[in-house]
């Protein structure tokens, strides 16, 4: 991929301070360096933003047409995936209503407009619910109803992945290109704002989310969601959980500094922030995180009284990543990058417990989930299923193999770094 394109990009799509010299660069990338680039760019769940701000600002020429077409396409196609997710989205509003679950939508339709303000410009790949603990059964009975299935745990995961649902198998044909509308989008139901899935993090989030929902409208359709300042926190912890992961779409960052810019001068709001995250251990370091990687990505404007509580009262190993890795972390492409364990180690205090997390997170030994039971299908579906699974492991192999040396290579000069800023 082409490094300076996607710098340009990021600059582009800055939510504040931007001008119009970003999108002027465009036209120095051939339509070579365009397609090199348009893999990162799809992951990344930027594409169909860049395309919109080309478009309000009259800058579609400057890209190759073959370039241009390609994202229109995907504008399209994205556009007919959102119609059948509707319809898919308000049948299981209603069959939840129906069952008497007390629920909430995270994420996915509920960040329109405040975080992005088109749902046709996200790239969303499944439904999230929060749901109380005494409605989960009814939830998972009422997916069941509707031909979901509860997927298989994948190796090394926990409680946050129990409750995920593969959706019935799509009556059309298998067209599962990236903007697809036939790509299967599961169900997640989610009992807490922090599930977790081996970091051995602490993380207070705050409780009973559930009691001070309210309601939000998309296209016709009233749902509940969270309240505003446990929707920000929710999105923070969600891609603090991806950073610890190694990958998290650049798009999650870009959402976050959208809403920060929407409501940079809403004192109220941001001391009701404070109010809900004080005390609860390590979630104001975490917004801090997030909302500093947001800053730096897309140049997110982060209230005064909000940094001096987040951003600016970091401890100096999370703020030195951020500064040193955080944009080399941020355009990896899909897996990720393993420097983010450099930031892991900074909220684990335990030197064991710590040796035990990097040594699973570094040499992984659990055995990679089968796509299908042998004998379940036809020979050449059992033939291709195999093929794929061991690509599947060939990538995964790659990955941390690159991951663990990168890793190593650059310990000895993270730890230079740390004590020159003790």
């Amino acid at each position: 991929m082409n490094l300076a394109l996607i710098q340009c990009a990021l600059e582009a799509l800055q939510v504040s301070g931007r001008g119009e010299e970003p999108l002027a660069r465009l036209r120095n990338f051939c339509e070579r360096d365009w397609w090199k680039t348009l893999p990162w760019i799809d992951e990344s769940g930027l594409g169909l933003r860049l395309l919109e701000r080309m478009t309000t600002s009259g800058s579609l020429t400057t890209i190759p047409q073959r370039i241009r077409i390609r994202l229109e396409q995907d504008l399209t196609n994205n556009r007919r995936r959102l119609s059948a997710m509707r319809q898919e989205f308000g049948s299981l509003l209603h069959a939840f209503h129906t069952a008497g679950v007390d629920f909430a939508v995270l994420k996915g339709f509920a960040l329109i407009p405040e975080y992005c303000p088109d749902a046709a410009l996200r790239s969303q790949l499944d439904y999230d619910f929060l749901v109380r603990e005494e409605s989960a059964g009814a939830a998972r009975r009422t997916l069941e109803g509707l031909g979901y299935r509860l997927k298989p745990q994948r190796p090394g995961r926990q409680k946050a992945e129990e409750s995920a649902f593969e959706p019935p198998p799509p009556a059309g044909p298998a067209d599962y290109g990236f903007y697809s509308p036939n790509i299967p989008r599961p169900v997640e139901l989610h009992l807490s704002l922090w599930e977790s899935i081996g970091e051995e993090i602490d993380v207070e989030a705050p409780v009973n989310p559930l009691e001070r929902k309210r309601l939000s409208n998309w296209e016709g359709l009233n749902f509940p969601v969270l309240a505003e300042d446990d929707f920000l926190i929710l999105q923070a912890l969600h891609a603090f959980q991806h950073i610890l992961a190694c990958w998290c779409r650049p798009s999650c960052f870009l959402e976050i500094a959208h809403f920060l810019e929407r409501r940079q001068g809403d004192r109220e709001f941001w001391n009701r922030l404070r109010s809900r995250a004080q005390g609860r251990g390590n979630l104001a370091q975490i917004l801090g995180l997030v909302f500093a990687m947001a800053e730096l990505l897309f140049h997110a404007p982060v209230y005064p009284k909000l940094a001096e509580w987040t951003t600016e009262d970091l401890p100096a190993p999370i703020s030195l990543w951020v500064r040193q890795y955080g944009r080399r972390w941020a355009l990896a492409r899909f897996p990720g990058c393993k420097l983010s364990l450099f930031v892991h180690r900074a909220f684990i205090k335990d030197p064991m417990l710590w040796k035990q997390v990097a040594r699973k997170r570094l040499f992984p030994l659990h055995q990679c989930p089968r796509g299908v039971e042998s004998g379940s299908q036809g020979l050449g579906l059992n033939g291709r299923v195999e093929w794929q699974q061991g690509l599947y492991v060939l990538s995964r192999l790659k990955f941390h193999v690159v991951g663990l040396v990168t890793y190593v290579w650059e310990l000895s000069a993270w730890k230079k770094s740390l004590r020159s800023n003790e």
